[in-house]
């Protein structure tokens, strides 16, 4: 799921958000026309001004929410957009292949 979705972000086929959603639904076989409503959550517009990579992950695996908020501020040094778009440490293409890589490592969990 990872380079799926950081090669639809690299591609500017859509925002963070859009793009976990697309590499989830790809890799479950979903209807790919529900990433569309993640269009208005990239950019710090996610709900309560999350990282919209880490939104969309939130909103395919809801039952592990503290597990994937957990790990993706461990690894990205905090969740909300605000707070990670000036870090140098990370682009957004980089959280997006976290929060993909989280989502897939769940699946493998299971």
């Amino acid at each position: 799921m990872k380079e799926y979705a950081k090669d639809y972000h690299a591609k500017h086929l859509g925002n963070c958000a859009m793009s976990v959603a697309a590499a989830w639904l790809n890799a479950h076989q979903g209807d790919m026309s529900e990433v569309e409503r993640f269009r208005s959550c990239g950019g710090g517009r996610a709900e309560g001004g999350l990282c919209g990579a880490l939104y969309a992950a939130l909103q395919y695996c809801p039952a592990q929410k503290d597990k994937i908020t957990e790990e993706f501020r461990k690894r990205c040094n905090g969740t909300l957009c605000s707070e990670l778009r000036p870090s140098k440490n990370h682009t957004c293409n980089d959280r997006v292949g976290v929060a993909a890589e989280i989502l897939d490592g769940l699946e493998e969990s299971k």
